[in-house]
């Protein structure tokens, strides 16, 4: 069903949970769009959709409210000069090895979270990358700090396997049994193989003059970021917006976001009370419904507050947001451009919730008209088999493709 070709190795400069396949924006970006179009994804995560976008000769434009997510998505999609890249990690390894700097970070239970060895090399490599900001350009210094982000995970005594950050029975059987993270090792792996991934993507899009640009944000803000930003109309919009309460993205990245000094734990707390499917809300007591809303939806809240008044507002709470959003999107979009959504559907309270179908009737009641429907099954979630999460299990996801057929007025 997808094409294959076009594949890029710059997807694995970091991992990051629930990412899109790529072969699957590289199908909807080659069938919706054009060379030289512009392609937003306004809950970009790590870049998949911008790379492919890349790849495929359009310019395109990310937003994310997580900052690490923005810099992923920077780091995977430019490509610095190829020999300043090269001399600025061998100075950064010379530095590490040589040097004696180091940069203390300090966050709450960093001793439940790595050993005093792991956090004074980790001292020693974000001193020697905080310190190339000053010989190297902007593109070099965030190529250093993201693969120094790709081991933190590892160096740490959080369970690499699961996509939220705890200590698991396996981690503390490494623990006892003498296991110790090397940091400085790790990053040195992690600079080799990126380079390599970054060198083929130079090669795959030399002579390219795609633009692709990130901005940290709101996604519920799509239409004054671009705006502030000088972009002016969008011809697709190619996107995978979060599930509800399924996945907590800042909870997941913690350790990398404070010892990027990207945000502090309270910046982590207030981030996660505006993502779109937070679990952090307010007045639960409130009447989830609206007069606009569909019956199928009226009838999932009514089924799930019967249960949980509390998971009903979660659900209430999304879709309004959802709603907003693609208010943004007619905004944005050009006349007949295409709006592409990769959603799943999830299972709150025993109730499952079709996704797909509550957004298709929001889509066409905005000025969009349904042009292709395709479902994918998911067999990689990053959660061990047997797993359990209050989020249900995502089986598979829906992708809706519309065009814009006329403005939407509000009514």
């Amino acid at each position: 069903m997808y094409p294959t070709d076009s594949v890029s190795a710059a997807h694995g400069i970091h991992s990051y949970t629930a990412k899109l396949i790529p072969f699957i924006p590289r199908y909807l970006v080659q069938k919706y769009s054009c060379q030289n179009d512009i392609v937003l994804d306004p809950f970009c995560g790590s870049g998949t959709t911008l790379l492919e976008a890349r790849l495929k000769s359009r310019n395109a434009v990310g937003i994310d409210i997580n900052p690490l997510a923005v810099l992923i998505s920077e780091s995977k999609t430019k490509s610095p000069d190829l020999d300043e890249l090269s001399l600025a990690i061998q100075s950064v390894l010379k530095d590490i090895v040589e040097g004696d700097g180091r940069l203390q970070v300090d966050f709450p239970n960093i001793d439940y979270w790595f050993s005093k060895e792991a956090q004074d090399e980790l001292s020693r490599i974000k001193f020697c990358v905080e310190k190339s900001k000053d010989n190297f350009s902007c593109d070099v210094y965030k190529f250093l700090l993201v693969s120094f982000s790709s081991i933190i995970r590892k160096s740490s005594y959080a369970d690499p396997r699961m996509a939220k950050t705890y200590k698991s029975k396996v981690v503390l059987r490494r623990i006892n049994s003498g296991w110790k993270p090397t940091p400085i090792a790790y990053f040195q792996e992690a600079v080799t193989k990126n380079f390599d991934r970054i060198q083929e993507l130079a090669e795959a899009t030399d002579g390219k003059s795609s633009l692709v640009r990130v901005f940290h944000g709101d996604a519920k803000q799509t239409s004054s970021i671009l705006k502030n930003n000088g972009v002016e109309e969008i011809d697709l919009v190619l996107t995978s917006p979060p599930y509800i309460n399924a996945q907590d993205y800042f909870r997941s990245y913690k350790l990398e976001l404070w010892w990027l000094g990207l945000a502090t734990p309270e910046e982590v707390r207030h981030l996660n009370r505006q993502a779109v499917g937070t679990e952090r809300i307010g007045g639960v007591d409130c009447d989830c419904s609206r007069k606009g809303d569909g019956k199928l939806l009226r009838s999932l809240l009514g089924k799930i507050g019967d249960i949980d008044k509390r998971k009903s507002r979660i659900v209430f709470n999304y879709f309004e947001s959802l709603r907003s959003i693609l208010n943004d999107f007619n905004n944005v979009l050009k006349q007949g451009g295409f709006l592409c959504l990769v959603t799943g559907n999830n299972t709150i309270c025993g109730t499952n919730i079709p996704t797909y179908k509550i957004l298709m009737r929001e889509a066409e009641k905005r000025g969009f008209e349904l042009v292709e429907m395709l479902n994918d099954e998911i067999r990689n979630r990053s959660l061990p088999p047997g797993r359990k999460h209050k989020g249900g299990i995502i089986r598979e996801e829906w992708i809706t493709v519309f065009q814009k057929t006329e403005r939407w007025n509000g009514s």
